[in-house]
């Protein structure tokens, strides 16, 4: 991975004016992995919509760590459901135009 595609946890945490133990926390979770280079933390670009969703949890609806948590999981079985939804769909498709 470059080192381009990564973001300073701190640099994230100061442009969205949230403090760094909530990222830390996150992470305990395991809801966000960071990139250590020399001690210092790092957000891969890939992960960053994924921690802003979770940031804006927090600040605007004032969800805690293990609230995030539970909303993720479950976007993240909707997201599945969906895609098995999809396919059963295209399937019956399939077997209509038969």
């Amino acid at each position: 991975m470059a080192n381009e595609d990564l973001i300073a946890v701190n640099d994230f945490c100061t442009y969205h004016r949230i403090e760094y133990t909530f990222l830390t926390s996150l992470e305990e979770a395991g809801l966000v992995r960071f990139t250590r280079i020399n001690e210092t933390p790092y957000i891969a670009h890939e992960h960053l919509q994924a921690l802003e969703k979770m940031t804006r949890l927090h600040r605007e609806l004032d969800v805690n760590i293990p609230g995030i948590e539970v909303i993720i999981h479950m976007l993240d079985h909707m997201q599945e459901m969906q895609q098995s939804i999809t396919a059963l769909q295209n399937k019956l498709r399939f077997y209509d135009e038969l």
